[in-house]
């Protein structure tokens, strides 16, 4: 079966209960669950075919549908898989947006008890980097960043970072002396470096331009 070669083949991805096959494809892709189908049913496991989606990157102007042991398995342009959003375009706009839209009721749910109180700044800003930075920084490290969604990741930082420090955007203070005041590096130099360590490497680098 031909499958993902990144230095090895990949064929198949398993986390728990959940097997995404990889195949170059679709007909292989097609052989593949077929033949997980009928090889699990031999010793009982199921497949869910309800939850069963098939993703062409990059997308198709295939069928809506492929039929498969006489199953119709839906095929998309985006499903969610282990807590991130898999994209048909290989890119992660949708699954960076989507972490940046959930922070913010994060921090709202924080507001009373942590943002608006008398705790210490470095306390609150330790709080920020453990219960809000996670949210938004899970699974970076796979992420393909740009400059789009680098400005669009600090600058919810930024503005965290204000309400922590309680500065209205009416006082007129810049970016950077907020930081200075925090001492908080920007969130992509965070990613960058994720990544970087991720494959071995120390050095920063820029990300690439994302055109609209």
């Amino acid at each position: 079966m031909t499958g993902v070669t990144l230095g090895k083949v990949f064929t198949d991805l398993d986390f728990a209960d959940d097997v995404s096959l990889l195949a170059e494809m679709l007909e292989v892709l097609v052989l593949a669950l077929t033949v997980m189908h009928e090889e699990a049913s031999t010793y009982g496991p199921q497949i869910n075919w309800l939850k069963t989606k098939i993703l062409q990157v990059p997308s198709s102007s295939c069928s809506l549908t492929v039929q498969v042991a006489d199953r119709h398995v839906e095929v998309v342009d985006a499903f969610v898989y282990l807590g991130c959003m898999i994209d048909s375009s290989g890119g992660s706009r949708r699954v960076v947006l989507g972490r940046i839209g959930l922070a913010p009721s994060c921090m709202n749910m924080l507001e009373r008890r942590i943002w608006k109180s008398s705790i210490r700044l470095e306390t609150t800003l330790r709080l920020y980097q453990t219960y809000i930075v996670p949210v938004l920084m899970y699974g970076c490290e796979t992420w393909a960043t740009t400059k789009y969604l680098f400005s669009h990741l600090d600058a919810f930082d930024t503005w965290a970072l204000r309400k922590i420090v309680r500065i209205p955007y009416t006082r007129h203070v810049s970016n950077a002396e907020v930081r200075r005041t925090t001492g908080c590096s920007p969130l992509s130099h965070l990613v960058t470096n994720r990544c970087l360590r991720l494959f071995g490497h120390n050095a920063c680098s820029s990300p690439r331009e994302d055109h609209h």
